[in-house]
């Protein structure tokens, strides 16, 4: 007899980031189905994401959503993730500043612009793409799992890249493939050449800490 599937909330209002991580998620199992704070009959409050680092913020992502979730839905396992691109000619930027690089808010348009223009004429545009996940199971324990990857920042957008919520996707290049980071992500292994995609490998980690 089938197992029933379990609910996991992915702790975004991000559709793109959404996408993503149920996309890789539906990889490696179909055991469970990924619902988002939409799913839900009542609001989640924005997270304040005061946190210093990546880990700090993909906890407190959790820990928000926990709080105030009601009735049955305080059984659901809580996915929070908090991600974002290390610049090495920039010494790190944006890092967890992304959304309010330049001191406010912005729109995925404007990071690309001022992205671009904070690296003009730089000659190393060596980058790496972080990713922190926080797993809170119903009975408050908390995983953290993380991974990254690394390539290079393009001196233009590529257009056709664009994913609303994901300005970075336009701009993250893998030399060694020629093709965009999101693009090595849609090759099978095989193809990928050796090219590990630690954003992959840490949802894995997901699936088999959930498993055990």
């Amino acid at each position: 007899m089938a197992r029933e599937k379990r609910s996991i909330l992915f702790a975004t209002k991000n559709l793109g980031k959404l996408a993503e991580f149920e996309e890789t998620f539906n990889k490696f199992s179909t055991g469970y189905e990924i619902i988002s704070f939409r799913d839900l009959a009542y609001d989640i409050p924005d997270c304040d994401e005061t946190g210093a680092t990546f880990e700090e913020n993909a906890r407190l992502k959790v820990r928000n959503a926990r709080r105030h979730l009601r009735g049955a839905d305080k059984n659901l396992i809580v996915v929070g993730d908090d991600s974002g691109m290390r610049i090495s000619c920039l010494n790190g930027e944006p890092g967890v500043y992304t959304r309010r690089w330049n001191g406010s808010e912005m729109t995925d348009e404007a990071i690309i612009a001022y992205c671009l223009d904070k690296m003009r004429g730089a000659n190393n545009r060596s980058a790496k793409y972080v990713t922190y996940f926080a797993v809170s199971t119903p009975d408050d324990d908390i995983a953290i799992i993380s991974g990254e990857n690394r390539g290079v920042i393009l001196e233009r957008p590529r257009c056709s890249s664009l994913l609303p919520g994901l300005p970075f996707r336009a701009l993250f290049f893998v030399p060694e493939l020629n093709l965009m980071f999101h693009e090595v992500r849609e090759l099978s292994a095989e193809k990928r050449k050796g090219y590990v995609l630690g954003h992959e490998q840490a949802i894995q980690q997901i699936v088999d800490y959930l498993d055990k």
